[in-house]
């Protein structure tokens, strides 16, 4: 059986593990991006990324625009990287999106407002106007049908939690519960697979996902992140519900695995990346708490044969990027070591980097200039190569790290 479509991958490069190479593209990456920063408080939109927006012009968000490139050299700045603090056009960058948003106005981590005005916070957290900001529009998302991490709760969730774990105002703690109050209340049973599936209308279609981004792995993640604000009983329903979901859908042979793009309606659509597929399956799962018990060891098992999944289906020719790139799926075995310690894992992270870079390389001879994003371009991948050289610290940006 085939699990990934050959079509959307590339032959991984032959480029051994070099840290000064790592290293120099890293500082490459950080001073392109200093030095392409334009004066309206933007980077050059890259064609690939304006290719997926209704209208020309900047973009503003953090998945794709200028928040989401600030909030990454907050992070290598924080690691001990020369960088210029650009916090302060994160006002400038706020006040374009309301006059001119990527898509719409809303209040979402990647999408809205939450992804702009969080790192603010979070660079300035006395700053009580902004804090008042932040609350209402993390409130703002609760109801919202949304439940997955681009615009609905779980990525409102994601920012609380690492409000809370920052400053431990109790605020922040009840928006967490108020959001994991809400997914599962909305975590339904489907009598006739005997799947729990969150039904998320995400850009205005009802579907129920599986993946990273918009589905059951994706919510499942943030509500064990913060499993010690819950309830007791949380731990074992959530590793119940979840790890026998994934079993029912997993699509697998003798040594792989993955999960097709959503339930319903069903789709054979085989995708292997961290929003959809085995990648973000693994990096929204291999941290749930290893109980001993017998659905740890069925989680063990799947997330190995999706870590051979992504090993054998090799790079993603849509490039360096960590959303449906390289850099994402090399994150799926960051993770795998975090989770076992095996160097296995460790070393297929770095291959893949080395990947990364001469992808990298090759579309900026292509495009003539950088992709200037956390999520889709080359300040995520900046972050992801560090991480491959200082493995202990690695986490997604943006998401399990702020």
């Amino acid at each position: 059986m085939m699990l990934f479509d050959k079509a959307r991958h590339e032959a991984l490069c032959g480029n051994v593990w070099n840290k000064d190479v790592v290293q120099s593209t890293i500082m490459f990456i950080v001073h392109d991006i200093e030095k392409s920063l334009l004066p309206g408080s933007c980077w050059p939109t890259h064609p690939l990324d304006a290719e997926s927006y209704p209208r020309a012009g900047p973009l503003w968000s953090a998945y794709a625009g200028a928040a989401g490139t600030v909030h990454a050299l907050q992070i290598l700045r924080r690691y001990g990287y020369q960088i210029r603090d650009l916090t302060y056009l994160l006002t400038r960058i706020h006040e374009s999106y309301l006059r001119q948003p990527d898509v719409s106005v809303e209040p979402g981590l990647q999408l809205g407002e939450l992804g702009i005005m969080l790192p603010a916070l979070l660079a300035q957290p006395a700053n009580q106007e902004l804090e008042e900001k932040l609350i209402r529009r993390m409130e703002a998302t609760i109801n919202l049908p949304l439940y997955e991490i681009t615009s609905g709760q779980s990525g409102m969730m994601h920012a609380a939690l690492a409000l809370y774990r920052q400053t431990g105002k109790t605020i922040w703690k009840d928006l967490y519960i108020r959001g994991a109050t809400a997914l599962l209340e909305s975590w339904k049973y489907d009598s006739k697979t005997k799947e729990w599936l969150w039904e998320s209308q995400v850009f205005g279609v009802k579907r129920c996902y599986y993946g990273a981004c918009h589905g059951v792995v994706g919510n499942a993640n943030i509500l064990f992140q913060g499993i010690d604000l819950l309830e007791s009983e949380c731990s074992e329903l959530i590793l119940a519900r979840t790890v026998d979901t994934l079993s029912l859908s997993v699509e697998q042979n003798l040594d792989t695995a993955n999960w097709v793009h959503y339930a319903k309606p069903n789709v054979k659509k085989m995708l292997v990346q961290w929003c959809h597929g085995a990648a973000g399956i693994i990096t929204a799962m291999a941290r749930t708490p290893d109980t001993n018990s017998g659905y740890s060891h069925q989680l063990d098992k799947l997330l190995t044969k999706a870590g051979e999944l992504v090993w054998q289906a090799g790079p993603l020719k849509k490039g360096s990027n960590i959303c449906h790139g390289t850099a994402g799926n090399g994150y799926a075995f960051l993770y795998l070591y975090h989770r076992w310690g095996d160097k296995i894992w460790l070393d297929r992270a770095r291959k893949f980097a080395m990947h990364a870079i001469e992808q990298c390389q090759k579309d900026r001879l292509s495009y003539g200039q950088g992709r200037y994003t956390l999520w889709t371009g080359d300040a995520g991948l900046a972050i992801y190569l560090n991480h491959c050289l200082y493995p202990e610290t690695a986490a997604i940006p943006g998401l399990d790290l702020f």
